[in-house]
């Protein structure tokens, strides 16, 4: 799985393999056939002098290639309304052929959101012939992404169910992209336990029309509900939703997760990465500290005991990585396989076991790494 972040022009403060770039099409291109690249080309460096992929997310259509669809209020900014699909072809051949297979492609911006887009499923559906077939000609070794949006309530879903099930020229998107995509944002006070059910359905979902590729989860963070503030919350457990995002999500085949935003704390969001003085904060840093507990590894699968005690295995041809938390907070100490000496903190640090194979587990999730044993079964569950 790919650790990712999403950044403004300015240089990411921890690594990360890609990186996710908006590109706001209405100021690339000034005028049909005219653009600047020099903002987007400095951002493009920058991500690639840290060794980061690109992805780029479409979005703010230019106002003369804005076209009305039937039914759509007069009011409705040019920005929000779909694009003539010969102007987005223009644009995306261009894009494909200035930055080639080295990025990959998000054919839009939340597709269900009214900030981002107003127009119809099937107006988008359109748009993901297009992409794919100028993407796929002029950036080969690039994927083409479809559009994400919210999933958690009923009116989210129909609209994905909509534009994954139109027909054009006898195909769905499933036959254009070559990932699946969506906002991650759970239900507000629900963790990230429980937001693990919006990839699930995506996959069932885009599964009946035919499309069995990659997920990726392109925005996410917690207690988001609009603009409404959120309740704050502890840095423990802002640590605990970032380590527990990317473990949860590295269990079951999520692709990729971006991480939405690398700013300075949001009013409307209860997970930080930066501190107010836009320094790397402690669920900053578990993101960076946490990468190589994951990346290399095969997913074993989690466990979860009656009294709240989650367990995610993970391993290599060498060592089994358990990731070990407790759901309500409650510490309590945990015994661990043998052949474990160490545990592993999202803070960076690394402690001895010592002879009594006890670790302390309790709302941040640890990792012990222990050696594997030829023909010794793989038992993800920690004996109390």
């Amino acid at each position: 799985m790919d650790l990712v972040q999403f950044t403004a022009p300015a240089a990411p403060l921890v690594s990360t393999p890609t990186m996710r770039l908006i590109v706001r099409w209405s100021k690339v291109e000034s005028s049909p056939g005219q653009f600047d690249w020099s903002e987007l080309d400095a951002r493009v460096e920058m991500a690639r002098q840290h060794g980061s992929r690109p992805l780029f997310t479409l979005f703010s259509t230019p106002d003369f290639y804005a076209v009305y669809e039937p039914g759509m209020p007069d009011y409705v900014s040019a920005h929000l309304r779909p694009p003539k699909p010969s102007g987005y072809r223009g644009f995306v051949r261009a894009l494909a052929q200035r930055y080639g297979s080295g990025v990959d492609y998000q054919m839009w911006a939340e597709m269900n959101a009214a900030g981002n887009y107003i127009g119809s499923p099937r107006g988008l559906a359109k748009l993901a012939r297009v992409a794919a077939q100028e993407v796929h000609l002029h950036a080969p070794g690039a994927k083409v992404v479809a559009p994400q949006g919210p999933i958690r309530e009923q009116w989210g879903r129909d609209w994905f169910r909509d534009f994954w099930g139109e027909r054009v020229f006898g195909k769905t998107a499933a036959d254009w992209v070559d990932v699946a995509s969506f906002s991650g944002f759970p239900r507000p006070k629900h963790g990230p336990e429980k937001g693990l059910w919006l990839v699930n359905w995506l996959r069932r979902m885009t599964a009946e029309h035919g499309f069995d590729g990659p997920i990726w989860i392109v925005e996410i963070n917690y207690d988001v509900n609009g603009k409404r503030p959120t309740v704050p919350i502890g840095i423990d457990e802002q640590v605990a939703n970032v380590v527990k995002t990317y473990v949860l999500n590295a269990a079951i085949g999520t692709e990729r997760v971006y991480w939405h935003y690398w700013y300075s704390p949001k009013p409307n969001m209860n997970t930080s990465m930066l501190t107010s003085d836009k320094q790397v904060a402690p669920p900053g840093k578990a993101f960076e500290v946490i990468q190589p507990w994951l990346i290399g590894t095969r997913a074993e699968g989690c466990t979860v005991t009656k009294d709240d005690l989650y367990t995610c295995l993970f391993t290599t041809r060498r060592v089994e990585r358990r990731v070990i938390w407790s759901m309500s907070g409650r510490e309590r100490r945990v015994v661990v396989p043998d052949r474990t000496t160490e545990v592993f903190s999202a803070d960076g640090t690394v402690s001895d076991i010592g002879s009594r194979r006890r670790v302390r587990v309790g709302l941040v999730p640890v990792m012990v790494e222990s050696k594997r044993e030829a023909g010794r079964g793989q038992d993800s569950k920690p004996r109390r």
